[in-house]
């Protein structure tokens, strides 16, 4: 089984998309030149607060919320006071008003007197290396959009695992990962994501809701073209049960996530497909999941921990549509279409703000081969843009 990673860059947006072998989208890592404090990073903060009645301290680590920090990942003997300093990494990214989760068990000593507190003492890993610890054991070929991207990536896989879109084209009859990926994009975009699935004769979609507070996932079947009833509800819940522990994973839902299968015909049905849901979140997932049992209505809670705001917010942010556009105006690097000599990009007020700072006229000429004209547009949605040109 050889998972493929889709790598696409620009000097401040990097995008990492890992597939399985069956051309699944498993999980999307980017790197966010603003976006620094997430899993991984290592950082040095001040103590804000001692709560002793929380069994925590807030720590003040440079984000826009301070960070949580439990007294049980101290030392043993610790105390900490008001205004002091303290190195701890990020064990969870903060999202809504919630701050970051903090972990003060590292090998780091305290730096040296004159470091700024709160400062960032080591950056989190970089995207493709997220992406490559999640295809686990499995074997990986990283797709680059061209060659400019082959240095970055072989400081991490070998060059024989390297291969490029524009050269190889797309892998075993498989759809080209880029067209792959921006149907998922769209999926996760819109307003009520959904995701179609299919199997051995049947197939059917998970509809996903959010709020603050919890996370719903509706089954849904489709047309079914041989199998009786019973036998269906069953297959299209089993399919439906590996598709739920992969959005999870992948759009990093957690917290209280309710499930709706279709309603199973006896309770000897919901066990095997609670088992099933079970089993495939403990190949997949790192992350501590809990099932409660099954209505006889087929409703199931899960809880999932997560590492910081679900992908689907994510991907609403900015930065991250500013970035986005980037990626796409990448895909054409200079010489690849001579006689592309300029480009409009239409977008919201707030995107074209982060891309002036990046789309400067000598990183254009000198990247793209091209001039790069930005017009803000109020009118827009936050997530819609146009390229012309």
């Amino acid at each position: 089984m050889t998972y493929h990673i889709l790598y696409e860059s620009t000097p401040w947006h990097t995008r990492c998309a890992l597939f399985d072998d069956h051309a699944r989208l498993l999980t999307l890592r980017y790197d966010e030149c603003t976006r620094r404090h997430i899993e991984g990073a290592l950082v040095y903060g001040r103590v804000r607060h001692v709560v002793p009645s929380l069994g925590a301290t807030f720590v003040d680590i440079g984000d826009r919320n301070d960070a949580l920090l439990p007294f049980n990942t101290l030392a043993e003997g610790t105390k900490l006071t008001q205004g002091q300093g303290i190195v701890a990494r990020i064990t969870r990214g903060g999202f809504y008003e919630k701050g970051a989760t903090l972990d003060a068990r590292t090998a780091i000593k305290p730096p040296a007197p004159d470091t700024p507190c709160p400062s960032i003492l080591h950056a989190p890993p970089t995207a493709l290396t997220r992406a490559l610890h999640d295809a686990g054991s499995n074997p990986v070929t990283v797709w680059i959009m061209n060659g400019a991207h082959r240095d970055a990536v072989s400081k991490h896989v070998p060059e024989r695992l390297i291969r490029q879109l524009d050269l190889d084209g797309s892998v075993e009859g498989l759809q080209s990962f880029t067209d792959l990926l921006d149907g998922h994009l769209d999926a996760m975009g819109s307003t009520r994501p959904t995701f179609p699935f299919k199997g051995k004769g049947i197939e059917g979609n998970l509809i996903i809701e959010l709020t603050s507070a919890v996370a719903t996932i509706d089954v849904n079947a489709g047309p079914v073209s041989h199998m009786q009833k019973t036998d269906a509800t069953m297959a299209v819940n089993l399919r439906a049960a590996e598709e739920v522990a992969r959005l999870c994973r992948l759009l990093d839902l957690g917290g209280s996530v309710i499930v709706d299968f279709i309603t199973p015909k006896s309770k000897n049905h919901r066990g095997i497909i609670t088992e099933h849901l079970s089993a495939t979140f403990n190949v997949t997932d790192d992350r501590f999941v809990e099932l409660r049992p099954m209505s006889r209505h087929g409703l199931l809670e899960l809880t999932r921990e997560r590492s910081g705001p679900s992908l689907t917010l994510l991907l609403k942010t900015p930065e991250y549509i500013a970035g986005a556009i980037g990626l796409e105006l990448w895909r054409t690097p200079a010489g690849a279409n001579p006689s592309l000599r300029k480009q409009t990009v239409k977008a919201h007020p707030d995107v074209t703000y982060i891309l002036q700072k990046h789309l400067t006229q000598a990183t254009c000429l000198a990247q793209l081969g091209r001039t790069i004209t930005l017009e803000a547009d109020g009118a827009m949605p936050l997530t819609t843009y146009r390229i012309s040109g």
